[in-house]
Formats: C-alpha cells, sequence, structure tokens
C-alpha cells in the first residue's frame, strides 16, 4: 500500500448521465447533464501542465498518466470518447477502460462503425462490460458486442464485471448460459474463461439507508480508499469526486468542478474533511472514535455491521451532512 493521503493518478469522466437501461442495482443520478468536450479537454492539459509543481501543502502535485471513461453509457456521447481520446493522446495518457453496458447499439452495422471510429481515434485501453441479470441484457446481442469488440480491439481487450443476483445465490444466469464463456467457477475473482475474458465477480451494493447495508458479520476492511479512491472523477454535471465508488455522489465528497485548475482541486480536497476521514484517519478509525460518540450523544447507534466501505462512507457522509455542517466541503467557487 502507498503513503496515506489523497494521490490521484487518473481521471475518470462520466460523460453523460444517459442510458439505455435503467437498473435496479444502479445509483446514477438520472438528471439529464453531460460534459463539454472542451472543459475535459482542459482539465487534461491543466494536469499535464501543473504535475510535479508545488501544491497546496508545498508537496508535488500528483502526476496522472491515464484516463477512464463511465457514465451512464459512455458510448451514447461517441463524440467525447473520441475528441478526449485524442487528447489523452496528444499528452501521453494511457487508457484504463471504458465501462458500458454493451446493448446501446442499433444493429451490428452500428456497432462496428461506431467501435471502428473510436479505434481509429487511438484508443487502446480495455472496453469493461457490465453484464449480469439486473441489466436484462439478451445472450445474443452480448455475444455480438464481445465478438465486435475483441475483432476491432483484440481478443484480450474486454473483461466482464458481474454483479451478483441476490434471489440467484449469487448465481450470474448471463454468463452461465452463454455460448462464449465457462460457467465461472464458484469464489475465483477474476475467472478467465476458455475464451480468455476475465470475469470480475462482485458482490450487490447498498446505499446506507438500505438495511441490506448493515447486516453483514464483520465490517469491512480498512484501505485508506485505496483501492477505488485514487482517482479524480468527473461527474457528467462537472462536479469532481475522489473516489469511483457510488459514494462519490454525495457532494460532502465533492473537491472541485471541471473548470477548476488541478491545484485548486488538490486545494479543495486538502480542506474537505471527508477526505481526512477516508484517505488518512480511516473509516474504521472514525466508526470506533468519531460517529459512534455523536450518535450517543444523539441517543443513536450503529445500524448494524457494513461490510462494504463505500456504504460506510455514504453513511459518513450523510450523516455528518446533518449533524456535523462543519463537515461539509468547501463550496466550489
Amino acid at each position: 500500500m502507498k503513503s496515506k493521503g489523497f494521490h490521484p493518478t487518473e481521471i475518470i469522466f462520466s460523460t453523460t448521465t444517459d442510458c439505455n437501461l435503467h437498473c435496479e442495482h444502479c445509483f446514477i443520478n438520472r438528471i439529464p447533464h453531460k460534459l463539454e468536450i472542451a472543459d475535459a479537454v482542459r482539465l487534461i492539459e491543466n494536469c499535464v501542465e501543473n504535475a510535479g509543481q508545488s501544491g497546496p501543502d508545498g508537496a508535488p502535485l500528483p502526476v496522472i498518466d491515464r484516463i477512464g471513461f463511465s457514465g451512464g453509457e459512455p458510448f451514447l456521447y461517441l463524440d467525447f470518447l473520441i475528441e478526449v481520446t485524442k487528447a489523452a493522446i496528444s499528452h501521453d495518457l494511457m487508457f484504463d477502460q471504458i465501462m458500458t453496458n454493451g446493448d446501446w447499439w442499433r444493429d451490428e452495422a452500428d456497432l462496428c462503425e461506431k467501435l471502428q471510429t473510436l479505434y481509429d481515434a487511438g484508443y487502446d485501453g480495455k472496453i469493461g462490460l457490465s453484464w449480469d441479470s439486473y441489466h436484462g441484457q439478451s445472450a445474443e446481442r452480448m455475444e455480438t458486442f464481445i465478438r465486435a469488440v475483441q475483432e476491432i480491439f483484440g481478443e484480450d481487450s474486454i473483461n466482464i464485471q458481474t454483479v451478483e443476483d441476490e434471489n440467484k445465490g449469487g448465481e450470474s444466469l448471463p454468463l452461465a448460459r452463454t455460448s462464449l464463456l465457462a460457467t465461472p467457477s464458484a469464489g475465483d475473482t477474476p475467472t478467465t474463461p476458455p475464451a480468455a475474458i476475465p470475469v470480475y465477480t462482485l458482490p450487490r451494493t447498498y446505499t446506507s439507508d438500505d438495511s441490506r447495508a448493515w447486516q453483514a458479520r464483520r465490517w469491512f476492511r480498512e484501505d485508506y480508499c485505496e483501492g477505488p479512491g485514487q482517482i479524480l472523477y468527473v461527474h457528467a454535471d462537472g462536479n469532481i469526486a475522489p473516489c469511483c465508488g457510488f459514494a462519490n455522489e454525495n457532494p460532502a465528497l465533492f473537491i472541485g468542478h471541471i473548470t477548476d485548475s488541478f491545484e485548486t482541486i488538490m486545494q479543495k480536497a486538502a480542506a474537505n474533511p471527508m477526505i481526512k476521514i477516508c484517505y488518512e484517519e480511516g473509516l474504521s478509525h472514525y466508526r470506533r472514535h468519531g460517529i459512534k460518540k455523536s450518535l450517543r450523544s444523539q441517543g443513536k447507534k450503529l445500524p448494524g455491521k457494513c461490510s462494504d466501505i463505500c456504504s460506510f462512507c455514504d453513511y459518513v457522509c450523510k450523516i455528518n451532512k446533518i449533524s456535523s455542517p462543519e463537515l461539509s466541503p468547501q463550496s466550489s467557487k
């Protein structure tokens, strides 16, 4: 593990809130928003130009070295993917992945044309396919999507991320029934089926106001948000959060806007108490020594045990918004 603290190395652009699907397990705000291409390009340029310069604490600003895309459904905003891909390449940045539901295309000709256009723009990162029973995609369309991606971007260009179906004992029926993949081995994450497509099986997560988030036998493992958290996640409305976990929808985690300079974003991150809790103090420490005391003073207690650090972060954001105004983030100016 790296030293504690917020040291982002990647920008993930949530290109648009527009999506062709409406999945019950999705936490994305569906208010219509999409990012301006020019704003995204300027942010990339500013991060590159200022990398290594003196930051708010005197230490060098982090080096952003890769770009990723999320949504909504990012392929519904193909112009953004193309232009930001070109900008990233011009600054020698690498690509992480584009997360897609793979079901946005009209017909196979439309699918291949759009994928080829992105390939021609220079994108050489992964295509992450969200495919599970919650999305409701047909196996036939997903097989067509996978084959098209592999033909254009290469055999190892795609991975699948599937959320366990709690109503089927964790079984992922769409994957088990497709002819492209063998049934993933129980307990293996990721698995590598004969088609050499990694399949990452993820547990379903819940917001902190859902009682299912508090039924765990053990508390989450502390990692100071090192896993999903060393990024600048640019929401489709332009607000920036420090991680890609679903708790990043909370304004308490906002650390700036896409129009802010990299230095300003890092200044706001340094002044945001939630960043200190998550990246320096640790959410486990705050659970034991901070929030319990606050709840006792109100005659309340924690709803139960939570094994998902993002669910607990969501809880802290919401509780502090109500009971501790001093924990609200700096307003974006």
